[in-house]
């Protein structure tokens, strides 16, 4: 055990706080929607993002993501920060090698004026019989297609080297358009049925052809694979999970039957019957300590509170698979249920307390400072995203920040992070009391861009710690 000298050093340890953070990265997300824009009327929704001239004009004063003077509280929905949206390939390639991405590119800038960073899916067709988009009418023409269950329509060969080409080339030119884009949340690996949700048969030869190739051609965005299908079937969640990818369900919530009989208990739902089979299945049960966990919802939750579903049991199992982003569709949230959904969104994903700092009291010119700090993640998975820690020594008009770059945030599984080092004060500074602060800091725009849960936080997200007085 390491004994200090009492004298020489100061214990800080900031007063932690229950408030909602507009964190990045993590909790409510919008559905093809973005911060300000109108909720679904009803329990319809749209299942293509925003076209030409459809990205609403809501409130644009958030600013970039992270940096939002005040937090949000849309009437009937929570903060955001991430947008999720999906969009179908004739969107994107109308005719054969011709890529049009402008929908992407003012999606990102909308994005930006709100506050949020965007979540794709690309999708090679719809549920066509339903008057949603079929696949590019070049490809329906030339390329090998094929009968789907008693659908009076055509899907693509999904082990066609045809399909893998032109679908994947797709996806390489996207990546290689929005890879390193920061506004680019996460991307759903998608190729097999409507939506790519997994709906049909594929090889796994070539489901793990499909994986490898969104694993080289998205070297920087967390990659999310559609828990889906029957491992038989051909198992694209379990080849891109190897692949260190993260996974996505839809269907979060579901308790209903689909059967004929009257007592639940004998039924099939996903909730008991699809997640606890197919994450273990897919060899997905720790995933979460890489990549993301994103759930949306079954229909949408006033459905669920209507039919009287156990939402404590819901979001138990939400936070028991280490959850990330939360989707319920952009639509109005039940009244009842606003306060557990809330307190569940502030849980998901990370939220990091500064439990403690060790800091010397006094350093002479040139001299060192000890630092050590304890740091607690209370959430239930780590920051996918690299962010630097840094100290702020500030005094009057003099600044110096100090990065640990031995430091990796993304290692903050839920628990205790524990940080020392030895800090050789810089030149400059005077005789008299110098302010220490610590922040986390966005790679791109050194700003501290997340916020720790203490009061003790000043507006620019850094939270002081004390001084130490230069002697």
């Amino acid at each position: 055990m390491k004994h200090y000298d009492m004298d020489a050093i100061n214990f800080f340890r900031p007063s932690p706080t229950d408030e909602y953070l507009a964190n990045p990265h993590k909790g409510c997300c919008t559905f093809q929607r973005f911060n300000g824009d109108p909720l679904y009327s009803s329990s319809a929704w749209s299942e293509e993002g925003p076209l030409d001239g459809a990205l609403a004009k809501g409130n644009k004063a958030t600013g970039i993501p992270g940096y939002s003077p005040r937090i949000v509280f849309p009437e009937g929905y929570l903060p955001s920060t991430v947008a999720y949206c999906r969009w179908f390939w004739e969107k994107f390639e109308p005719i054969q090698g011709q890529h049009d991405f402008s929908v992407i590119d003012r999606a990102m800038e909308a994005c930006r004026e709100r506050g949020q960073t965007l979540a794709v899916r690309l999708m090679p067709f719809g549920f066509v019989t339903a008057g949603q988009p079929a696949l590019p009418s070049w490809y329906d023409d030339r390329y090998p297609k094929t009968a789907f269950r008693d659908w009076k329509v055509k899907v693509p060969v999904y082990e066609s080297s045809e399909y893998l080409e032109l679908w994947g080339g797709l996806v390489r030119e996207f990546a290689r358009r929005y890879d390193a884009n920061p506004l680019l949340e996460t991307i759903d690996v998608a190729f097999i049925g409507p939506w790519g949700e997994g709906d049909g048969r594929c090889c796994q030869e070539q489901c793990d052809r499909f994986a490898e190739l969104w694993q080289k051609a998205f070297s920087h965005t967390p990659r999310l694979a559609l828990i889906a299908g029957n491992p038989e079937d051909g198992d694209q969640m379990r080849a891109s999970v190897s692949r260190g990818g993260g996974w996505r369900a839809d269907s979060f919530g579901d308790l209903r039957w689909q059967c004929s009989q009257s007592d639940v208990r004998l039924s099939w739902n996903h909730m008991y019957a699809c997640y606890p089979r197919r994450v273990p299945e897919a060899g997905a049960t720790d995933a979460w300590r890489r990549a993301p966990v994103h759930f949306e919802t079954w229909d949408v939750p006033m459905h669920q509170y209507q039919l009287q579903f156990d939402l404590d049991f819901i979001l138990e199992q939400g936070l028991k698979y280490h959850t990330t982003y939360f989707m319920p569709k952009s639509t109005a949230l039940p009244a009842p249920w606003l306060d557990k959904l809330l307190a569940f969104c502030k849980k998901i994903g990370y939220r990091f307390i500064f439990r403690q700092a060790t800091i010397s009291r006094k350093v002479s010119p040139g001299g060192t400072i000890l630092f050590e700090a304890w740091i607690e993640n209370v959430g239930v998975a780590p920051l996918y995203r690299r962010y630097d820690f840094a100290l702020r020594l500030r005094q009057g008009a003099r600044e110096e920040i100090i990065k640990f770059d031995e430091v990796d945030v993304r290692s903050w599984l839920p628990g205790d992070a524990w940080l020392e080092k030895i800090i050789r004060l810089p030149g400059g500074f005077r005789p008299g009391q110098i302010e220490v602060s610590a922040g986390l800091l966005d790679p791109v725009t050194h700003a501290a861009r997340i916020r720790f849960a203490v009061t003790e936080r000043f507006g620019d997200n850094w939270v002081f710690l004390g001084n130490v007085e230069c002697v």
